[in-house]
């Protein structure tokens, strides 16, 4: 009867990992959708992808910057916002595109706020291990 009991527990124990594990990797499915990243102060303003263990990614970041992901319009000449936000008082965003939609190969990322000069880039969607960093010049003089 003791057998059965443990087999019973340890079937549980082995359920439940396994069920974590699912729902790790279904998270990991949503990163077709979201990207995030850095806005920090650079000599030059540009987008660049960066790994996730990039140093740079400690320094200090900007608040309160505006961050707009896009692609552009097959043939229109325009561009599609795929999603907006702004960063927290470390600089760090995410944008989402939603449940509905994967991310193109090529995005267009701006940043800007104000007394900012604005910085727009076309950058290839990250890949996983990876995040995108914003340089942004340093701010217009009044």
């Amino acid at each position: 009867m003791r057998q059965t009991q443990n087999k019973r527990r340890s079937w549980r124990g082995t359920s439940a990992v396994a069920l974590g594990a699912i729902g790790v990797l279904a998270l990991a499915g949503c990163g077709g959708r979201t990207i995030g990243g850095k806005v920090m102060r650079g000599e030059i303003g540009r987008v660049i992808i960066v790994s996730t263990t990039d140093e740079r990614l400690e320094d200090e970041g900007l608040g309160g910057i505006e961050i707009e992901m896009s692609t552009p319009v097959a043939g229109r000449g325009g561009r599609s916002i795929i999603a907006k936000g702004v960063t927290d008082e470390d600089g760090v965003f995410k944008l989402n595109a939603g449940a509905s939609k994967k991310l193109p190969t090529r995005l267009s990322i701006r940043a800007g706020g104000e007394g900012e000069y604005e910085v727009r880039n076309s950058i290839f969607r990250p890949r996983a291990g990876e995040q995108v960093l914003v340089l942004m010049r340093p701010p217009k003089s009044p």
